[in-house]
Parts: C-alpha cells; sequence; structure tokens
C-alpha cells in the first residue's frame, strides 16, 4: 500500500492519527489535510470537483472541511504543481516568448553592449516591447 503523503508538500503522513481530524495540519508545510485536495473523491475534471454525488463540496478545495465522505487518498500529491511565482512566471514567458528567446536577446544584448563600450558607442535604445519586458523582470527579482 503506498504510503499517505500531504496533498500540498509530499512529505508523509504517518505521524497523523487516523481517521484525520478536521484540525490536523501537515507537519512539514501546515497545510489543512481534512480538504477535497487529500480526498479520493476529488476530481478537477468534474464540475463540482468531487465524484461522490450526495457531497455538498465546499467551493475552496485547500479549506478543511466537515465533508462526511472524505476519505484520504495516498496519490493527492502531484510533483508537477508548482508555487504561484512560477506559474506567473511562465505565463509571461509564454506571453512575451520563451525562456529561452529572452536568454538568447540578453546574450546578445551582453554582446552589442561589451561591443559598444570597445567602439564608445552609444548603447542602443530598447523597443517598447523589450522595455515592457525588462521591467516585468525587475518586478520578480
Amino acid at each position: 500500500m503506498t504510503e499517505l503523503v500531504c496533498w500540498n508538500c509530499g512529505e508523509s503522513l504517518q505521524d497523523i492519527p487516523r481517521p484525520i481530524s478536521r484540525h490536523a495540519t501537515c507537519s512539514h508545510c501546515f497545510n489543512e489535510l481534512h480538504c477535497c485536495r487529500l480526498c479520493r473523491h476529488f476530481d478537477p475534471k468534474r464540475n463540482m470537483q468531487c465524484f461522490e454525488d450526495r457531497a455538498d463540496p465546499p467551493l475552496q478545495k485547500e479549506n478543511a472541511n466537515f465533508c462526511d465522505f472524505f476519505a484520504p487518498q495516498a496519490g493527492a500529491f502531484k510533483t508537477q504543481t508548482r508555487d504561484r511565482s512560477e506559474a506567473a512566471k511562465t505565463n509571461l514567458d509564454n506571453l512575451f516568448g520563451t525562456a529561452d528567446d529572452h536568454e538568447d536577446k540578453s546574450n546578445a544584448e551582453d554582446a552589442a553592449d561589451t561591443a559598444a563600450e570597445h567602439e564608445e558607442q552609444p548603447a542602443p535604445t530598447l523597443s517598447k516591447e523589450d522595455e515592457a519586458r525588462q521591467k516585468l523582470d525587475d518586478l520578480f527579482n
């Protein structure tokens, strides 16, 4: 049988008494455990995100609830889950081009700056798109 782990961080929950109380939290990330995200009935593809038709699922799937149909699921942790800042950075990269394209542009700009320093020419001006991208990058750094 697969070991029960936290839905948020993937840490083992073997030290949590069974049945899992509504007040139980993960000892590593302190997220609530008696919630939809740890339940075997949770399915993000369904309309109300719950296989149990008789359940009245809450709107916030990460918050503790009083669901009588709660049953912990061993595979609730998804390794591809990213934190919000990483997701935001990825969305921005997708909006303005991939991160590799941005790095290539940065490397080209660095090379141009180095050449400009040696030739003592004025640095090239950035396009509006590059200026906007630079401002957004500065926000995350």
